[in-house]
């Protein structure tokens, strides 16, 4: 899912820092590409956490313009149909494994769109 912001003048390394935050704070490993116009968070879930493959936030734009994009490498889906397609040799934990990813990541995204709104708001504020 993506989202777009216009004419909020928003320090976008600031916001970008806020995001890998985020992620450090829910124990995410974090790597970090960022350039003139593009910054991209990609966020590896430690043992435990329960997401199969990476996360990825992409931050475009300058401050008065800019997409935030939420994504992830498809490691949750790719378990479920090769589960769905061996479940008669076995493949039942696969389904498992997938469903319990794709809900895990279904609920960080929410977790991620409040954050981002509440950061937004915060950054946006002449008072902060």
């Amino acid at each position: 899912m993506q989202d777009r912001w216009v004419e909020k003048n928003v320090d976008l390394k600031l916001l970008s820092g806020l995001v890998e935050n985020f992620f450090k704070d829910k124990s995410f490993k974090i790597t970090k590409d960022q350039s003139a116009s593009e910054c991209t968070i990609s966020a590896r879930s430690q043992q435990g956490v329960g997401i199969l493959g990476r996360v990825i936030v992409k931050i475009r734009g300058d401050s008065n313009d800019f997409v935030i994009e939420f994504s992830t490498s498809g490691h949750s889906r790719s378990a479920l149909k090769l589960g769905f397609m061996t479940t008669l040799f076995g493949g039942g934990s696969l389904v498992l494994r997938g469903l319990k990813s794709q809900e895990t990541v279904e609920n960080l995204e929410k977790d991620f769109w409040i954050f981002i709104e509440e950061a937004l708001a915060h950054l946006t504020d002449p008072t902060h």
